[in-house]
């Protein structure tokens, strides 16, 4: 009675390890699926502003005034993010997108300052007691003042206080 169940179980584990070869050369013979990734985040408002997936826009907060021109505005995101993380994305992103960084201000808040010919973005990040904020202000650029044929600029000063009282 002995013999027979040891030849059972090893007949059992034969079979077992046989099963499990043979699947494990299924797998190597055909190819795995990719993985496919999710986005990491998506454009908004902006088509050049790459905003993370874990940000929520706050509408409330938010305001965006479109020209056929420009678009300018203010959109405001909260979400459950490390500051540091996030400012590491925007910066990162914002450069792909061919913004150029013109300065960076951090640690208690982080404040970055992006430009193109055209328009400027300034983005702001506080990182909240249970959130953290991001702030994203882009801008068209104003016109400069152009120098006059002797060299001197032409700079029009807003009137006077006591000019208007009259």
């Amino acid at each position: 009675m002995r013999k027979a169940l040891i030849i059972t179980v090893a007949l059992i584990v034969l079979v077992a390890v046989a099963g499990c070869s043979s699947l494990q050369k299924d797998k190597k013979s055909s190819p795995a699926p990719a993985p496919q990734q999710e986005p990491l985040g998506s454009y908004h408002e902006f088509e050049d502003v790459l905003i993370p997936k874990e940000m929520e826009l706050d509408t409330k907060s938010s305001f965006v005034f479109e020209t056929p021109q420009y678009k300018t505005g203010i959109l405001v995101y909260e979400g459950r993010v490390e500051a540091v993380s996030l400012s590491n994305f925007i910066e990162k992103n914002m450069v792909q997108d061919n913004w150029r960084m013109r300065s960076k201000i951090k640690y208690n808040r982080t404040i970055l300052v992006f430009e193109k010919p055209d328009r400027d973005c300034i983005v702001n990040i506080e990182d909240a007691t249970f959130k953290t904020v991001l702030e994203v202000i882009v801008a068209p650029r104003l016109e400069t003042a152009q120098p006059e044929a002797g060299g001197n600029a032409i700079i029009q000063a807003p009137p006077a206080e006591e000019n208007l009282a009259q």
